[in-house]
């Protein structure tokens, strides 16, 4: 039985061979039975690492970027099949209908199935809150904010801002807060990159985390929606309710900062998981508190020679903060998950330290040693296909048990465009 879903969009636009869009009005799509009330399955209470609560929060988060919750709707809309029309990512990306504006009805409506409760909109719940069984509901509520500036470096005038967006997603007893990275250079220009990721000196945190100092970008793009965020779970009685906070790559980073300040002011926080995180987050007294406020309940997660989680800061004083969780390559480990691996490192380029994954398989540890050696000496372009959201679907997909899959969403290779050398990259 299939349940049908509408895409609150005006137009759609497909693309022929020759490149031109035909528009499509009342884009509707039927989601798959094996999705339907799959958050039963998720495990509120756990800590550590749940393989099922991983798997579906790297859904849900890859599915926080524009792209590819654009691709996914027109991928489900198409059968499950690859799109193969489209000339390339730039032709896909300029003609994409997700944007910020209307982001939160696509998300809600790409995900409402997932959770028991009927769906209502943020603003139901703010009219009706009071009413018989409002609480029963699931809203969904998107945190974006925009701060860009003109900066100049060296004579160079250049764009620099912040720009962190959040679902909220409440359910009676659950609150899920998850996180985007980093935006397609595409959107604005470098901005959030220079105002946000490469601002890697140490600022002191304030509010609840005062007393640590932390990565200046992560920061400041945390600091801009914490108050709405703050309101927000007030609206929503979150001090009743378990939260769960997940992000990835910059969303990561600002995963950990929340899940953090959330629990030193009482939220019950139950875990955090972070896919592809930035190893420059916080000092030793950030790592000190996180170890005091979340103990064993921030997961950091990697794939492979994902770069993003191996660059560090020379000269800066950064700290491995959570727990470290490796999966091995597709082909060459079959994605086994390495959990608590030990954060003992040696140098391999100047922005880039190889972390040892700690196994008794003396082979397997060779194996993975020349693998990851071979690739991080210099963190180059190639390696960028390793931060790719998807593959940390994947890799928390392959640890389910064929019992567990049965009952949850399938794997939906379904933007394949950062995969490189594969013959549906473009």
């Amino acid at each position: 039985m299939f349940k049908k879903l509408s895409l609150l969009l005006s137009s759609l636009y497909f693309f022929s061979n020759t490149a031109s869009a035909q528009v499509l009005e009342n884009y509707d799509f039927h989601a798959p039975t094996c999705e339907e009330k799959c958050m039963s399955y998720f495990n509120d209470t756990a800590s550590g690492v749940n393989n099922v609560n991983a798997f579906l929060l790297a859904k849900m988060t890859e599915m926080m970027y524009l792209e590819r919750l654009d691709y996914q709707m027109r991928y489900i809309s198409n059968d499950c099949k690859v799109i193969d029309t489209i000339e390339s990512t730039v032709a896909f990306r300029s003609y994409s209908v997700v944007k910020d504006s209307n982001f939160q009805s696509v998300y809600a409506a790409r995900f409402s199935h997932y959770f028991n409760n009927p769906l209502e909109e943020e603003a139901y719940h703010n009219t009706h809150k009071s009413e018989e069984g409002a609480e029963e509901h699931t809203y969904f509520k998107f945190i974006h904010k925009l701060h860009v500036h003109d900066a100049r470096f060296l004579g160079i005038k250049y764009q620099s801002g912040l720009d962190p967006e959040l679902i909220l997603i409440s359910t009676p007893t659950t609150i899920f807060i998850l996180f985007r990275g980093t935006d397609d250079v595409e959107k604005n220009e470098w901005a959030e990159w220079l105002g946000t990721d490469f601002r890697i000196n140490q600022t002191p945190a304030g509010g609840a985390l005062a007393g640590t100092s932390i990565h200046t970008g992560f920061w400041l793009s945390f600091d801009l929606i914490r108050d709405e965020l703050i309101e927000s779970l007030a609206r929503f009685d979150a001090k009743d309710k378990k939260i769960w906070v997940a992000g990835h790559s910059l969303g990561a980073a600002l995963s950990i900062i929340t899940g953090m300040y959330l629990k030193s002011y009482g939220l019950n926080v139950q875990n955090v998981y972070a896919y592809a995180c930035p190893r420059t987050i916080g000092n030793k007294a950030f790592i000190k508190k996180s170890k005091e406020l979340l103990p064993n309940r921030i997961q950091r997660f990697e794939y492979f020679q994902d770069p993003v989680t191996m660059l560090w800061a020379p000269g800066f004083k950064y700290e491995y903060v959570g727990q470290r969780n490796w999966y091995d390559h597709e082909e060459a480990g079959n994605y086994k998950l390495y959990k608590n691996t030990g954060e003992r490192v040696v140098v391999t380029g100047p922005f880039s330290r190889y972390p040892y994954i700690d196994t008794t398989d003396i082979k397997e540890a060779n194996r993975i040693r020349r693998n990851q050696l071979g690739g991080t000496t210099v963190i180059g372009m190639g390696m960028l296909q390793y931060h790719n959201p998807q593959w940390y679907v994947k890799a928390t997909y392959a640890q389910l048990t064929e019992e567990e899959k049965e009952h949850l969403p399938k794997v939906d290779d379904s933007y394949p465009y950062l995969y490189s050398g594969r013959k549906d990259s473009k």
